[in-house]
């Protein structure tokens, strides 16, 4: 039961995967707010270094994409 938190992330990640590949707009509405609650879920019930560490790397890369401006 310790790794439920993981489980829920991966299963989140992959609702929300298929969710963008699915044509019909209300299901796929449908799967990626699911994908996003159990994303949100798996985010809330994992131990602190985990989301401490998810934090980081989402920064890492926001900072890695954001342009940056040219004088």
């Amino acid at each position: 039961m310790l790794e439920a938190y993981l489980v829920l992330l991966i299963i989140g990640l992959g609702a929300i995967w298929l969710g963008l590949k699915i044509r019909e707009e209300v299901y796929r509405i449908a799967v990626v707010l699911s994908g996003v609650m159990l994303l949100i879920v798996g985010f809330v019930l994992s131990p602190s270094i985990v989301q401490v560490g998810v934090v980081l790397t989402l920064l890492g890369l926001h900072k890695l994409y954001t342009p940056q401006p040219r004088f």
